[in-house]
């Protein structure tokens, strides 16, 4: 009996994968996104992401995630990390505090408008 001898496919074929990778993504493989997941640095943590959906959901996603992120690295950068029993406060304002907060809203407001930009950039549509 006669058979054909199986193709081989090349490893790096790009026409399928068993996990993500850098080198899918130059085959065109990419994460189309909701909402970023993302690193510590706030850079988004897929493979060349592409919003869908509604694009103002996505905006206030990305706001809200870069925003929370930036108010937390100024307020680690400040004072770093530490845990523990607080000490009996007076109830006069702080200059240390305000400026930190000065700071965290500085921060919070370069985070939205950079999270604004990153879903221009991206946002597909609504991925019908």
């Amino acid at each position: 009996m006669a058979t054909s001898q199986k193709k081989e496919t090349p490893a790096d074929s790009g026409v399928l994968q068993d996990t993500p990778s850098p080198a899918a993504a130059e085959h065109g493989d990419h994460d189309r996104i909701v909402m970023a997941s993302r690193r510590a640095d706030g850079s988004m943590d897929q493979i060349n992401p592409e919003f869908i959906g509604d694009k103002a959901t996505a905006v206030a996603a990305a706001e809200k995630q870069l925003a929370e992120q930036a108010a937390s690295a100024v307020d680690v950068a400040a004072r770093g990390v530490t845990s523990g029993q607080a000490d009996e406060g007076s109830s006069e304002p702080d200059a240390e505090v305000q400026a930190l907060k000065d700071a965290q809203d500085k921060a919070i407001e370069q985070a939205k408008a950079r999270a604004a930009a990153e879903v221009d950039q991206r946002h597909q549509g609504l991925g019908d």
